[in-house]
């Protein structure tokens, strides 16, 4: 049987992932519930634009949950490495060499974590 691979966050990064699976299990899957609902009580869904968005947003937020549960079942939390060291969990400060009032500081974290932007 094929081992699980652990999912590397950092330990703000696993209390971002538990909010944002809070929030859909506790605001999101209800509003859609409810709109689902409301959808069904206009009558024929074949053609119930409605029916068909709330469904589509619904699989979409199970999906959601389904893979923000199996990154907090296969979590495991970065700590931080030694001095010295730059490694995941590291925060790294670039001071430039033609300008060292000019720097900029980085937190080196997973994949799921990073913002490319």
């Amino acid at each position: 049987m094929p081992q699980k691979k652990a999912i590397k966050l950092t330990s703000q990064g696993y209390l971002d992932v538990e909010s944002e699976l809070n929030k859909l299990r506790e605001e999101d899957r209800p509003r859609i519930i409810q709109a689902i609902k409301e959808a069904r009580a206009q009558g024929d869904l074949s053609e119930n634009a409605d029916y068909d968005a709330a469904r589509e947003e619904q699989a979409k937020v199970e999906a959601r949950i389904k893979e923000l549960e199996y990154m907090i079942e296969h979590a495991e939390i970065i700590e931080g490495t030694p001095k010295g060291v730059v490694g995941l969990g590291s925060v790294v400060k670039i001071v430039y060499m033609d300008d060292e009032d000019e720097t900029d500081t980085f937190k080196i974290v997973g994949s799921l974590e990073a913002d490319i932007l």
